[in-house]
C-alpha cells in the first residue's frame, strides 16, 4: 500500500488519542459518576480502529483502479501511435486488394 494522507491521518489520530489519554490518566482517571467515558472512549477507539481499515482499503481500491487506467491509457497510446494505424491500414488495404 502507498503511504500519504491516510498515513497521515493515522498518526495524527493517534497522536491527539495519546494526549487525550495522557491527560485523562494526569487528572487522576476518572470518578464513579465519570466511568461511561471510559466505555465511550473504548468505544471510540474501536470505531476508529474501523475507520483505519476502511481507508486502508480505500486506498488499496483507489491505487488498483489508477493503476488499471494507467495500463488502459498506456494500450491506447499504443494502438493509436501514427506508426501503427499506418501498419494496420497498409495491412488491411492488402487484405482487400486496394
Amino acid at each position: 500500500m502507498q503511504t500519504g494522507v491516510g498515513t497521515r491521518v493515522r498518526t495524527a489520530m493517534r497522536t491527539l488519542a495519546g494526549r487525550a489519554r495522557n491527560r485523562w490518566e494526569r487528572r487522576g482517571g476518572a470518578s464513579p459518576a465519570e466511568q461511561p467515558w471510559r466505555r465511550h472512549v473504548a468505544a471510540l477507539e474501536a470505531r476508529l480502529d474501523h475507520v483505519e481499515s476502511e481507508l486502508e482499503g480505500l486506498q488499496d481500491a483507489v491505487h488498483r483502479q489508477a493503476v488499471r487506467e494507467r495500463e488502459t491509457v498506456e494500450d491506447l497510446r499504443r494502438r493509436l501511435a501514427p506508426e501503427r494505424i499506418a501498419r494496420e491500414l497498409s495491412d488491411d488495404a492488402r487484405r482487400r486488394g486496394l
